[in-house]
């Protein structure tokens, strides 16, 4: 998994003060519920959905519990530094089934937890399913300038590693994951990575987008990312905007206007054109390109 350098390994990347713009606004604005989990905030966004917030890592990872009348979708498992089961079993006695927006390591580090987990039928998420990440892997995430909050007492960084884990239901395009009264529809978005899916229940009106969007910097330089997938994903989302009205990013802040997609839509055409500006870093071991845009940068190969 050398794509984790590619990440970690250039200010390109991470930028040099992204610990300046904690503590985020919009969390002020939310119910903040207490819980025995201190790796993580908890806020409800609505009845019965709270997310998880990691904010004390480079990622702010957020994962979401969506609580039906029969079982309740955890949406990502996160980076793996506090327990996420531990947290959500806080919030509700049904049980649980991880549903994973991809298979990238910030979003399934605790799927081995679970018994039911579903994710999207892709050889790269079998893969990971199958290896999970070395502790060579997951130290990257651990890099001091990775981190602005103290480790928990009882988390042991020396062997700190992703196990593989049983996939119970490989997800594919259109798919309904049925919670009992509350059904989200599995809507594939390659581009960030081939396996990515976002989440749009039509009741609530409300759209988990993943990695594919979120406000903060979009990476298209990793393995398996594509520029012109990213587009067309875009086009597909934006075409069912009339059925959702914000978006659930994971990661950063958990509520955003959907608006912002046509803006993303726009600059990421504009690079697919050749019609936008970049600055270049090779550290790392890969050429990565970075986009400059107000609001959305976009990174490339």
């Amino acid at each position: 998994m050398g794509w984790l350098d590619d990440v970690y390994g250039s200010s390109i990347v991470t930028g040099t003060n992204w610990k300046n713009v904690l503590p985020r606004k919009i969390y002020s604005t939310l119910p903040r519920l207490e819980s025995n989990q201190s790796w993580f905030e908890v806020y409800k966004i609505e009845p019965e959905i709270y997310v998880f917030y990691e904010p004390g890592q480079f990622e702010e990872a957020l994962s979401y519990l969506v609580v039906g009348k029969e079982k309740a979708a955890l949406i990502d498992t996160g980076c793996g530094i506090g327990n996420v089961k531990l947290l959500a079993e806080e919030f509700t006695r049904l049980p649980i089934q991880v549903v994973n927006t991809h298979s990238h390591y910030d979003h399934v580090s605790q799927n081995y937890l679970f018994r039911e987990i579903a994710l999207f039928d892709h050889p790269r998420a079998r893969d990971v399913a199958k290896n999970g990440y070395t502790r060579a892997d997951m130290a990257r995430i651990l890099r001091k300038q990775m981190l602005w909050k103290p480790l928990p007492e009882d988390f042991d960084s020396v062997n700190f590693h992703v196990p593989p884990f049983d996939v119970t239901v490989w997800l594919k395009d259109s798919d309904i994951v049925d919670l009992g009264g509350r059904r989200l529809e599995v809507i594939h978005t390659p581009g960030h990575s081939p396996d990515s899916i976002c989440l749009l229940d039509r009741h609530s009106r409300l759209f988990w987008t993943g990695d594919t969007f979120y406000p903060g910097a979009l990476y298209l330089h990793l393995p398996g990312s594509d520029l012109n997938l990213f587009v067309a994903s875009y086009e597909r989302m934006i075409s069912l905007s009339d059925a959702y009205d914000e978006l659930l990013p994971s990661h950063n802040e958990p509520i955003a206007n959907k608006t912002n997609l046509n803006e993303v839509l726009e600059f990421s055409r504009a690079i697919a054109a050749g019609k936008a500006k970049y600055s270049e870093d090779s550290e790392g071991g890969t050429k990565i390109r970075r986009y400059d845009h107000p609001h959305f940068p976009i990174l490339t190969k």
